[in-house]
């Protein structure tokens, strides 16, 4: 296994695939998060070669990708740790990347806090992409798929096999598109209210909140504003009435 439990895509078409979802879209740069080997690199250098860069945490990779594609930039950095605002150039920036598995939530999260974001194209899980979409009232619907639905549309491009990689990981994949919806100044406070309320999410929404401190009149008077049923659960409301209740609260 490599050295940071990288799984690499070998299947060239599904490479061609992921890549052309960025068609048609309008950006300034191009970043690739962790390229690894390079199987979407070779799609996309030819093209965006003179707007692109890619930030790959593995040093060991950057000689193997230098090789392969002479004059990319390449940042030998753990995405987590780079300041976009301050590292990445002037514009609309378009994210791409097959993301590592243990970490590719927190990633999008860090991309769809980015004021500069103009779309992004990420494979997932597909236990996590399906998450990423869920509809209120499924059991798949929580904090992940409010807290996105909150700053971007998502839509599938395709679904990976896992054979499709090397080597072959336990689990399949889903590619998902994002582009950024104007939201409000306060979506973080609507996104931790989301969090409280599915902190306890076999309770009722009022109890789940008032468990995490909040006050029950309050929380009550709110709901009666919004004409909210007092036993309503949390996966019950959308990413519209949470941004509302927000607001009340």
């Amino acid at each position: 296994m490599p050295r940071f439990s990288q799984v690499f895509l070998a299947d060239t078409k599904i490479c061609a695939r992921i890549c052309h979802a960025l068609d048609g879209e309008t950006f300034e740069h191009l970043v690739e998060i962790g390229p690894g080997a390079g199987a979407l690199t070779g799609v996309l250098f030819p093209k965006y070669a003179e707007i692109m860069e890619a930030i790959e945490i593995d040093r060991n990779l950057v000689p193997v990708l230098e090789k392969k594609f002479p004059g990319l930039k390449i940042n030998n950095s753990d995405f987590m740790r780079v300041d976009l605002e301050k590292e990445l150039p002037a514009g609309r920036i378009a994210f791409i990347s097959n993301l590592p598995y243990d970490c590719s939530t927190v990633i999008l999260d860090k991309i769809l806090s980015f004021p500069r974001l103009a779309c992004a194209v990420f494979m997932f899980q597909k236990e996590v992409g399906i998450r990423i979409q869920a509809v209120p009232d499924s059991p798949e619907y929580g904090v992940l798929s409010v807290s996105t639905s909150l700053r971007a549309t998502s839509e599938t491009v395709c679904f990976v096999k896992a054979g499709s990689f090397r080597p072959v990981p336990a689990v399949d994949s889903a590619v998902l598109k994002f582009r950024p919806v104007k939201h409000d100044e306060n979506v973080n406070r609507t996104i931790n209210l989301v969090k409280k309320a599915f902190s306890h999410r076999r309770k009722t929404l009022v109890n789940s909140l008032v468990l995490c401190g909040m006050d029950r009149n309050k929380i009550l008077s709110a709901f009666k504003t919004m004409n909210i049923q007092e036993r309503v659960r949390a996966q019950e409301l959308s990413a519209g009435m949470y941004s509302e209740l927000a607001a009340l609260l």
